[in-house]
């Protein structure tokens, strides 16, 4: 997550109220109808990507080659924007096609946005705010994002986003920013399974069978503060997560749920830029069920001529028994990432990643759990 995209729009019933006091007159139909009322761009990326090391181990999958491979990473967004003279609202969509030539799910995210001088909303498959706004180690990473980059690089052990409702269907709401300060909140009242987006978007949510819904009623907040002190850049953002888990999702660890319905996390971090160098790091502690997972993560990245680099590093340091048993992952779980990219071009980046990690595992996968990846990329952003 880079520091320009920190900051951005959420959940709503207050600011949809707003909306309709400070509407004039409400628009006709034929304000808003398909074929021509507001101005459409279309913009995305493509990245190809050679990777290789231990990828077994990586992601404690032994069915994976640890030969040289290669994939690519493609995106096309439709970004649809308005704004109404009358009112001064700004509104639009965004739809983000995934359009690898292997890949049947063709969307990605797609959401909704209104915007006014009281913040902006968005309805619709977006990450919440816990997600958007978490602040750490990854936020200064160059490459392909380090120890939040490419997937040739991270492993099994989630060592730097709290357990969120990813891109599942939500109203999100961010308001302005008052001296630096803003704050976030997002709904979502069905998860159908728990840090997915997985199933959601057009489908109904299931109250039993094989396909229930694992998560219910959850709310994502976050405090950022984006100001400078003395010519000293400092981002900082408090987030978290409370909901439930239902049916499957609670059942005892040992029929694969979590023990319990309780769902709730807080994460704290700071990126600072100074002098040249960027600085960041974050602490968290995630609990879903019976399940205690507490991680840091943390990051230095500088310029070195027109070569921007970091290193990132994210580790859990304390589990319990439940977390183990539920995940397969123990409390020395560690990733360690060294990245690098260049500009060669306006839009195109040659960026790359090696990482030593270890998964701590505490049930055998059939692999190792400690080892080596790299990833070299080509990123074309248009």
């Amino acid at each position: 997550m880079k520091l320009k995209n920190i900051i951005l729009g959420t959940t709503a019933l207050a600011g949809l109220a707003m909306i309709g006091a400070t509407a004039a007159a409400p628009a006709s139909a034929a304000d808003v109808v398909p074929g021509g009322a507001l101005d459409l761009t279309i913009t995305g990326f493509a990245r190809f990507e050679a990777f290789g090391g231990e990828q077994d181990d990586l992601h404690l999958n032994p069915d994976q080659s640890r030969s040289l491979d290669f994939r690519n990473d493609t995106e096309v967004h439709v970004v649809a924007r308005g704004k109404s003279e009358q009112t001064g609202l700004e509104y639009g969509a965004t739809i983000e096609f995934e359009a690898d030539t292997n890949n049947t799910l063709n969307t990605d995210e797609s959401w909704i946005f209104l915007r006014g001088g009281w913040g902006e909303v968005r309805l619709g498959d977006e990450d919440g705010v816990a997600d958007n706004s978490v602040v750490g180690g990854q936020t200064i990473a160059a490459g392909t994002g380090g120890i939040d980059g490419s997937d040739a690089v991270i492993m099994a052990a989630p060592v730097v986003f709290l357990t969120n409702t990813n891109d599942a269907t939500k109203i999100r709401y961010y308001t302005p920013s008052f001296g630096g300060f803003s704050v976030g909140v997002d709904y979502t009242p069905t998860q159908e399974t728990v840090n997915s987006g997985a199933n959601n978007g057009q489908v109904f949510a299931n109250k039993d069978g094989p396909f229930a819904m694992e998560g219910k009623n959850v709310v994502e907040g976050a405090l950022v503060y984006d100001g400078d002190f003395g010519g000293v850049g400092l981002l900082a953002s408090v987030v978290g997560v409370w909901g439930e888990l239902k049916n499957g999702a609670d059942d005892a660890i040992a029929d694969g749920g979590f023990g319990d319905d309780k769902w709730w996390g807080v994460q704290g971090g700071a990126a600072l830029d100074l002098y040249g160098f960027k600085l960041a790091g974050s602490i968290a502690n995630d609990e879903v069920g019976d399940t205690t997972r507490k991680f840091f993560t943390a990051g230095i990245g500088a310029a070195l001529g027109p070569v921007n680099t970091s290193i990132t590093y994210g580790q859990i340091f304390d589990t319990n028994s439940d977390f183990d048993e539920a995940t397969g992952i123990g409390d020395k779980a560690y990733n360690v990432v060294f990245s690098a990219d260049y500009a060669i071009a306006p839009g195109l980046v040659l960026a790359g990643d090696v990482s030593k990690f270890d998964n701590d595992a505490t049930q055998d996968f059939g692999t190792g759990d400690k080892g080596w990846a790299a990833v070299g990329s080509v990123r074309l952003a248009f």
